[in-house]
């Protein structure tokens, strides 16, 4: 007797939530030690799919031997727990390998590649390799026998699974996270697979053997070419020079197909969704459970849709799938009006929230329904089989190389060649050709004939007479604020890659604003005084001018300021190089050609993976980023990340921090500064051109005013002070030291130090982002005034 399947799918709906939340704590963990360049997520990314496609292979070859696969189902899912439970303590273990072999070779991409794949897969194998095996082995427990129940079983268990995902993903970002922190999760999750495991195991045991067997066994051909096939030949002695391949190698091409498609839509749909719906954590936990859901209602449709379609279903939905995404192509760049109609009716976060989730479903929901129902129909094909499990296996390890190969060669090839348009539109003409091809493999000749061939037709027709983007709309920030300036004359530039995401220029007039995925980075307007403040504050307590580290480039003014200093090196880590083209095109003058000063040298790299592997110390570090609030930001505003720039800071060496003053509660700013001042003893907060800049060091900051004169003497300096002086910039400092900890003691909710564990920066930021602008602004300023350090200048100017 087999297991009730309302058990068997109930389990594997939890396993599939606690894989998420393993992926998306893991992701997060390794970022910190690997960086978030996009070359480091996609090294991580292929060692989790590589390791669940090992899995799948050693699962879908053992699972035939295996008398009671829910048993061992369940010793799988206890494996993952225990194995997950007690990763955490490796980390730091796998930081100090990665930090000395990193120094080893440094500025080698390649290296840097192999270094990080290997030292993640130590971390995750087992438990992934586990993970890839549970498939294989459940389609012995629900398929494998004659008859539709087999079928539809094992596409259910597929589409409950990535339903599972779908529940992690979207709980891993409004609940879990926020209130469990990395390790509390991971945790969390341990513990709910060793239940689920425990309960497997129990249950397989009590079960009776499932029957063993090793042979593959094939079924007939379907009764339309069996009708169709002529009597066969008698044998000849001549050997066939080409043979074809046989059915099951078409189907495993098919699988990789599928999985190649399926993830580069998902690369490209979520780099536009980062632009059109939003940048946070609460965004991309939106986004990926969005996509999911829809794959797991195509999953489920699949079966009902074969019982409909025949051997023809694969290709009707390969084109339905061309067609759908040819469809929903005109509508990318209507969604900022969404958001700009409801800024008009809705200002809550929860309703703001569910604005980003409708624009979400709408724009993915009908093509990833259909992309969704591709490799289900594939595993429907084999669910009758009784060597179902290594069938599964084999089909499941060709579409996991597939999803890496996809999403890899979109991301850093297709992508930043085609722009979004251009690859959404390739990937619709794939999907048309895959579905002529799935006619001829498995219709036979006479689908071809067929009126539904015609879909791929449709959509190649489609996707010829579309019109381009309006980019001016798509980059206008609407989904940000649920607002939108005037429109510019033009976009002058359009960078896409999935490094930086969407790099804009917009000109109006002689005004060039720079913008990521819609929100402001600078311009070479009024912007210009805030940003060489960002420069300025920190050097007035600077003891030497040896070594400086510019973390984001921006339009690179704040460099240009700092370079206007006798600075002997200067290292600058801008994680997009379209950042770094924008500001060499278009902010030469405001960046005083400082990326071609020769003391310059700018590297690709996250700055906090670049102060990780440093070992040269700087005398200042400078920091000019976009808001806490965007997805991983945070990290940079973290007691773990204080602890490593003061490692890497001289003894008398200076750390400079944007911090920002609107779109933010009291109490998440309170939190940046009490994290701050856990790890430096003196702390002062300027504001400059309405933005929050922290100024930190182990020693008292005070300046000598003799330098300072020195200094504004040199012409560079005195033509970017914009005509104050430098001592004049002490009138800008607001709170210091005990009363920057008044402020931080009076506020209510209690002090809160921001970890890498705990995330309360980036889950708590995002919903300031409901505030209007200038209220906001003008009330943190009011409060902060009320802890206004009292003659600056005598407490922090010395001779």
């Amino acid at each position: 007797m087999r297991p009730r399947f309302s058990l068997v799918v109930t389990l594997f709906l939890v396993s599939g939530a606690t894989g998420l939340l393993y992926e998306v704590a893991f992701s997060k963990l390794l970022a910190y030690i690997f960086g978030a360049t996009a070359y480091a997520v996609s090294t991580v990314l292929a060692a989790f799919m590589g390791g669940m496609a090992l899995g799948a292979h050693l699962g879908g070859k053992r699972a035939a031997r295996v008398a009671r696969p829910l048993a061992a189902y369940g010793a799988l899912e206890i494996l993952v727990g225990l194995v997950c439970a007690v990763s955490p303590a490796t980390f730091d273990a796998l930081t100090d390998a990665y930090v000395r072999i990193a120094r080893s070779a440094p500025g080698s991409l390649a290296t840097l590649t192999v270094l990080r794949g290997g030292l993640t897969a130590l971390v995750v194998i087992v438990p992934t390799v586990a993970m890839g095996a549970t498939l294989p082995l459940l389609s012995r427990v629900v398929a494998g026998e004659t008859g539709p129940g087999s079928e539809r079983r094992l596409s259910i268990l597929y589409a409950i699974n990535t339903t599972g995902g779908a529940l992690g993903a979207l709980t891993s970002a409004y609940a879990v996270l926020p209130s469990l922190g990395i390790r509390g999760t991971i945790w969390a999750a341990a513990i709910i697979n060793v239940v689920i495991g425990a309960t497997a195991l129990f249950v397989g045991m009590r079960s009776a053997p499932v029957e063993a067997h090793s042979k593959s066994i094939e079924l007939p051909a379907p009764p339309e070419q069996a009708q169709a096939a002529p009597p066969s030949p008698a044998p000849s002695p001549a050997p066939s020079p080409s043979p074809l391949p046989d059915r099951e190698a078409i189907a495993l091409a098919f699988a990789f197909a599928s999985g190649f498609l399926v993830f580069a839509a998902e690369v490209v749909e979520t780099h536009l969704l980062a632009l059109l719906i939003g940048n946070s954590a609460y965004a991309f936990g939106l986004m990926l459970s969005v996509f999911l859901v829809c794959l797991a209602f195509g999953a489920a449709r699949a079966p009902r849709f074969a019982e409909r379609f025949g051997d023809r279903a694969l290709a009707v939905g390969l084109g339905a799938a061309a067609l759908s995404l040819a469809i929903t192509l005109p509508l990318w760049d209507q969604l900022p009006r969404l958001f700009l109609f409801a800024g008009k009716h809705v200002s809550g976060w929860s309703s703001r929230e569910a604005v980003r989730a409708l624009a979400a479903f709408a724009i993915l929901a009908v093509p990833t329904i259909w992309m969704g129902s591709t490799f289900p129909l594939l595993l429907h094909r084999v669910a009758a089989r009784r060597d179902v499990a290594a069938r599964v296996g084999r089909l499941t390890v060709a579409n996991t190389v597939g999803t890496i190969a996809g999403s890899i060669a979109t991301g850093y090839a297709v992508l930043p060649s085609l722009g979004s348009q251009g690859t959404l539109i390739a990937i619709s003409v794939v999907f048309a050709i895959a579905s002529a091809l799935a006619f001829r493999a498995f219709g036979g000749a006479q689908a071809l004939r067929t009126g539904w061939l015609g879909l791929g037709a449709a959509a190649v027709v489609l996707v010829v007479v579309l019109p381009r983007w309006d980019m001016a709309r798509m980059t206008n920030g609407a989904n940000v604020y649920f607002t939108a300036g005037p429109p510019p004359d033009r976009i002058e530039m359009v960078r896409e890659d999935v490094h930086g995401g969407v790099t804009t220029v917009a000109r109006r007039g002689e005004l060039l604003t720079l913008y990521t995925n819609g929100k402001f980075q600078g311009d070479n307007g009024a912007e210009m005084a805030a940003q060489r403040r960002f420069a300025h504050f920190p050097s007035l307590f600077v003891a030497r001018e040896d070594s400086a580290l510019v973390v984001g480039l921006g339009t690179g003014t704040t460099l240009g300021a700092i370079a206007a200093y006798p600075w002997k090196h200067i290292d600058v880590a801008e994680i997009s190089p379209a950042i770094v083209e924008a500001s060499r095109r278009f902010y030469a003058g405001p960046a005083r050609g400082s990326l071609d000063d020769l003391r310059v040298r700018v590297a690709l790299d996250d700055g906090r993976n670049h102060l990780l592997v440093a070992h040269e110390p700087y005398d200042l570090i400078t920091m000019e980023l976009s808001s806490v609030w965007f997805a991983g930001a945070s990290s940079l505003y973290s007691r773990e990340f204080y602890e490593l720039a003061h490692a890497r800071l001289r003894e008398d060496g200076i750390l400079q921090q944007w911090v920002q003053l609107h779109h933010i509660h009291r109490r998440e700013l309170a939190a940046i500064v009490r994290t701050l001042r856990s790890v430096f003893p003196h702390v002062a907060l300027f504001v400059g051109g309405s933005q929050g800049i922290l100024v930190a060091s182990d020693r008292p900051l005070v300046a000598s005013r003799a330098r300072l004169e020195r200094m504004e003497a040199l012409p560079a300096i005195r033509e970017t002070l914009g005509g104050v002086t430098m001592t004049s910039l002490f009138d800008e400092l607001v709170a210091s030291e005990a009363d920057l900890d008044r402020f931080v003691a009076e506020t209510e909710g209690g002090p809160i130090l921001s970890t890498d564990d705990n995330l309360f920066l980036e889950y708590a930021t995002p919903k300031g982002n409901v505030l209007d602008y200038w209220q906001s602004l003008r009330a943190t300023l009011a409060m902060l005034d009320g802890y206004r350090t009292r003659d600056p200048r005598a407490r922090h100017l010395g001779p």
